[in-house]
C-alpha cells in the first residue's frame, strides 16, 4: 500500500536522490539531476509525493502557467503544466503514477485551473501517450529528429 501526499522540506533529499536514479535509467533525453535547491522552489500545491513505509518511491512536480494564446488554450487562461512524474523502478507496476498526476490534477482544478498540458522527452514515448491519455490528455503536436 502506497500513499500520496503534498512533499515537504524533509523530502527533499530523498527526491533529489531519485531524480538522479532517473537520470542514471537513460530513459529521457536531455534530462538533469534536480538538486535539493532546485526542488525546494516546488514546495506548495503542485509538488507530491509518493510513499511506501515511509520511503519516497515517487514523486511529480507541476506549474502553473498564463497561456499566450497557444493553439490549444487561449491567450489569458491559466493552465497547469506537468513538469516531472518518476517512480523508482521497482514500483512501477502498482498504479502510483496514475494516483500522483490524479492528485496534481485535483490539486490544480481545486484552484480553479482546468486546463493542462504535458511535455515528454521519453525514450518510451508509446507507453507515455497511454499514460497520460488514461487521464483525458489528448495529442496536441508531435516533434521528432534524425
Amino acid at each position: 500500500m502506497f500513499t500520496v501526499r503534498k512533499a515537504n522540506e524533509t523530502d527533499l533529499s530523498d527526491v533529489a536522490n531519485l531524480s538522479e536514479i532517473w537520470v542514471s535509467e537513460c530513459i529521457t533525453y536531455g534530462l538533469g539531476a534536480n538538486t535539493e535547491e532546485l526542488l525546494r522552489n516546488n514546495i506548495g500545491d503542485y509538488f507530491w509525493v509518493a510513499e511506501i513505509n515511509s520511503e519516497i518511491v515517487g514523486y511529480i512536480t507541476g506549474s502553473v502557467h498564463v497561456s499566450d494564446g497557444l493553439a490549444v488554450i487561449e491567450q489569458g487562461e491559466h493552465y497547469l503544466e506537468v513538469d516531472e512524474v518518476y517512480v523508482h523502478p521497482e514500483y512501477r507496476s502498482g498504479n502510483i503514477g496514475h494516483v500522483m498526476v490524479d492528485k496534481l490534477l485535483e490539486a490544480a482544478e481545486g484552484n480553479g485551473i482546468t486546463r493542462s498540458v504535458v511535455y515528454s522527452a521519453t525514450k518510451q514515448w508509446q507507453k507515455i501517450i497511454g499514460f497520460y491519455e488514461k487521464h483525458g490528455f489528448k495529442m496536441w503536436f508531435v516533434q521528432m529528429y534524425r
